[in-house]
């Protein structure tokens, strides 16, 4: 029970500071994605690809929308590229986003891996 009694202040404040580390990379980690959506809106190369898989999110939270992940493919400077991302569509738009049809995206100039969806809200 001394034992116990020791290790429990040190750990009141552990867990929180672990916590709060989380969020903060979490948070870190959005803004960098944020930034990078931006340069690739401004410098990106806009492209049509393919969609090839498209996964729906289990839980759809959003009202009206579709939450989905998609690969892509497309080709950039006779390199084909297969890349995913997920982004969110209303309903209405549902038979436009399955296998098969041409989506349009701004690619990267220097990581042609790296994509943005133009017509939907990216994830």
């Amino acid at each position: 029970m001394s034992y116990l009694s020791y290790i429990m202040p040190k750990l009141a404040w552990f867990i929180p500071l672990c916590i709060l580390l989380f969020v903060g990379y979490v948070v870190y980690k959005n803004r960098q994605r944020d930034a990078q959506d931006a340069y690739i809106k401004e410098h990106g190369v806009s492209l049509d690809a393919e969609i090839s898989d498209v996964v729906y999110d289990k839980i759809q939270r959003i009202n009206n929308y579709f939450v989905v992940v998609a690969s892509v493919k497309y080709n950039y400077s006779d390199k084909i590229f297969v890349s995913k991302r997920g982004f969110s569509f209303l309903i209405t738009e549902k038979e436009k986003i399955i296998p098969g049809q041409i989506i349009k995206i701004r690619v990267n100039r220097n990581m042609p891996e790296q994509f943005y969806y133009e017509d939907y809200q990216n994830y």
